[in-house]
C-alpha cells in the first residue's frame, strides 16, 4: 500500500470515532452554533498539524522523555475547559456562547482549540506510532509533511462538517423542547467531563 494511502486510511479510521475532540466540535455547535464549533476545529487542526510535525522531525520523542511538558499542556488545556463551563453553568438563559462575532473571542476560540487538541494524548500517541512507519515509507521531505497535514486537515474537515450536522439537528430540537438554563448546564456538566479525562488521561 501507498504510504500516503496507508496513512490516511489510518488516520481516517482513527479520527473518525468520537473522542475528546468531536465531544469538543458536538458541544459547542448545541451550544454556539456551527461558527464557534469551525473556530475551535480550527484551533484543533493546527494542534493536529503541530503533532505530526513533532512526530515527523523526532521531537515527540523529547515530549515522551520529558513528561512535564505534556503535564503542562493537559493542565493548560483542562483549564480552558473548565473556564468555559463556568461561564456557561452561570449564563442566563437567553445568552448564546460565543454569540459575540468578535476578533478577540474567534482568537479565543481557535486557541482554545489548539489548546484542547494539543493537550489530548490520544492523538500524540497516534501520530508518534504512525508518522515513523511512513518516513521509513520513504516520505521524509518537508513536502512529504505538507501532503501529511493536507490529509489529516482534510480529512478531519469532512469529520468536523458530519458532527456540526448531526449537533445542528440536534441543537434545533433542543431550542424548541427545553429551556435554555439546563442545556448550558448540560453542556458545561460535558466540558467538566472532557477536562477531567483530558487531565487524568
Amino acid at each position: 500500500m501507498d504510504a500516503f494511502a496507508f496513512f490516511a486510511v489510518a488516520y481516517l479510521v482513527a479520527a473518525g470515532a468520537p473522542g475528546t475532540d468531536t465531544m469538543l466540535i458536538v458541544s459547542r455547535t448545541i451550544v454556539g452554533g456551527w461558527r464557534s464549533a469551525v473556530q475551535y476545529a480550527i484551533g484543533i487542526a493546527l494542534a493536529k498539524t503541530t503533532m505530526i510535525s513533532l512526530a515527523f522531525f523526532g521531537v515527540a520523542a523529547l515530549v515522551s522523555a520529558n513528561p512535564q511538558i505534556f503535564v503542562i499542556l493537559k493542565a493548560l488545556g483542562s483549564a480552558f475547559l473548565l473556564v468555559l463551563a463556568v461561564r456557561l453553568w452561570i449564563a442566563k438563559p437567553q445568552q448564546r456562547e460565543d454569540s459575540a462575532d468578535t476578533t478577540k473571542s474567534k482568537s479565543a476560540s481557535v486557541l482554545g482549540g489548539y489548546l484542547v487538541g494539543v493537550s489530548n494524548p490520544q492523538p500524540l500517541m497516534f501520530y508518534t506510532s504512525i508518522v515513523p512507519i511512513v518516513v521509513a515509507q520513504g516520505l521524509n521531505t518537508v513536502a512529504d509533511l505538507f501532503v501529511l497535514w493536507a490529509i489529516v486537515i482534510g480529512g478531519f474537515a469532512l469529520i468536523t462538517w458530519f458532527y456540526v450536522a448531526l449537533a445542528g439537528l440536534v441543537k434545533n430540537w433542543l431550542d424548541r423542547s427545553t429551556n435554555r438554563i439546563i442545556l448550558n448546564r448540560v453542556m458545561a456538566l460535558i466540558f467538566v467531563i472532557i477536562a477531567l479525562v483530558i487531565a487524568f488521561r
